[in-house]
């Protein structure tokens, strides 16, 4: 069985269970056998709901005020008690998270470090907030918690967490990964493809470390269009590469940012 087909399969036993109803957020903290996956459709819409506040803000407000930052928290936990999805909404939520449970799998370390480029800032709260959205990898925020204390800082910039994250080791968690494989029935050579990393080889494209080059990769997804994305990527090519972008070991580079991009934006 292959993902997409492991995924209809889950989705029509849910659409049969919520015909006639609207999926609640209490019924997302259960609708699979699968915590962590129940985990990241929350994290998703919380991300939407988060990304949507972002691009809203106009410029007459000061909203790093404690009274309004104390107010966006009450709206979102009043939001998180009336989450009321559609079946055909959901079915797009639930793919997304699935392909992410995939990304976690493969490589935690990236796929943490670009959740956690999503926001500019964090303070012990946000990191522990977030920290709730990941059944398998709380440790390594607890690190990160412990390191903001260590360094007696209040908060401190999402590209500096990640850069705490490079010095830190962090594997594929085994318990994840055979989960993940029993619930979408998924071979574990399967479920690990390198088809759904970037190649090794891409890494010589750059004039950086492989460290600096996934940080890149990373801040250059959080782009608001896919020609800003590349145009990042681009700019740290080493100079033969970047008279050369039509070679199509870049192609297929190029091709695989956009995929992920995709997926992001969901």
């Amino acid at each position: 069985m292959d993902l997409n087909t492991s995924i209809d399969s889950h989705l029509e036993k849910i659409q049969i269970k919520f015909e006639l109803e609207k999926i609640k957020g209490t019924d997302l903290l259960n609708i699979t056998s699968f915590r962590q996956l129940n985990l990241f459709l929350l994290k998703n819409i919380y991300d939407k709901w988060e990304s949507n506040f972002e691009t809203n803000k106009i410029k007459y407000f000061n909203y790093d005020s404690n009274d309004l930052i104390k107010a966006t928290d009450t709206m979102m936990n009043i939001l998180s008690n009336n989450i009321s999805i559609e079946i055909n909404d959901f079915n797009d939520l639930f793919s997304t998270s699935s392909k992410q449970i995939l990304s976690l799998a493969n490589n935690p370390k990236t796929f943490i470090k670009q959740d956690l480029l999503i926001s500019e800032w964090y303070d012990e709260d946000k990191i522990k907030k977030k920290a709730k959205y990941y059944h398998y990898h709380k440790k390594l925020f607890h690190i990160l918690v412990d390191k903001i204390q260590s360094n007696n800082e209040v908060s401190v910039k999402a590209s500096e967490l990640v850069n705490y994250i490079d010095n830190i080791t962090l594997e594929r968690n085994e318990d994840f990964i055979e989960e993940a494989c029993s619930f979408f029935k998924l071979k574990k050579e399967k479920l690990l493809s390198p088809n759904s990393q970037i190649e090794d080889d891409y890494y010589t494209f750059f004039d950086l470390n492989k460290n600096e080059v996934d940080n890149l990769i990373n801040e250059a997804l959080n782009k608001k269009t896919f020609e800003d994305t590349i145009s990042l990527i681009i700019s740290s090519f080493h100079e033969n590469y970047k008279n050369d972008i039509s070679n199509k070991k870049i192609r297929d580079f190029f091709h695989s940012i956009k995929e992920k991009k995709y997926l992001s934006s969901k």
